[in-house]
């Protein structure tokens, strides 16, 4: 179990207890919105985020959680998109990436799949983290529930999907 802390319209946090990190990006991770590439720790609810199914999107709330590293992937960019940026990525290893290249038909038979980045993992370019330090991952949820987000790189990862029964405290 992990715990999150979501702010909410009265500016009063909430400690949230969900079982799994199913979505999330690592700090520094760019997030395409309105005004150009911004790191996720920077976006604030309202900022219009770019997406690839329905235009630009409010963002209504960010939730910052800290996993363990063995849920996180490290991705290389370039691997998914020729216009890379070079950086590495860090994102929850449930996190889903639309996947478009070769490795979509030769995996899945498609030309194009949303798969879960720890379905990915080869070692090389989709990497399971390891190591004793937790790290912090940022969940963005968008109006109007999920949507196809456009991060760095030009990759494309799904938004956060509120679960329909959660357990709240007021901490």
């Amino acid at each position: 179990m992990t715990q999150i802390m979501s702010r909410v319209a009265q500016g009063q946090p909430l400690r949230v207890t969900l079982p799994l990190c199913r979505s999330g990006l690592g700090l520094g991770t760019n997030v395409m919105t309105a005004d150009g590439a911004i790191p996720v720790e920077f976006l604030t609810p309202g900022d219009r985020i770019v997406t690839r199914d329905a235009g630009l999107i409010d963002l209504t709330d960010i939730a910052v959680r800290t996993v363990p590293m063995g849920d996180l992937v490290r991705i290389r960019p370039s691997v998914l998109d020729e216009v890379g940026d070079g950086r590495d990525l860090v994102i929850s290893a449930r996190q889903k990436v639309l996947i478009r290249d070769w490795r979509a038909q030769a995996m899945f038979g498609k030309p194009a799949v949303l798969v879960e980045a720890r379905k990915m993992a080869d070692g090389a370019y989709f990497t399971h983290l390891t190591g004793a330090a937790p790290m912090r991952l940022f969940q963005l949820t968008l109006k109007g529930g999920t949507h196809l987000m456009q991060i760095a790189g030009g990759m494309v990862v799904t938004s956060v999907k509120t679960p329909k029964k959660v357990t709240v405290s007021k901490g």
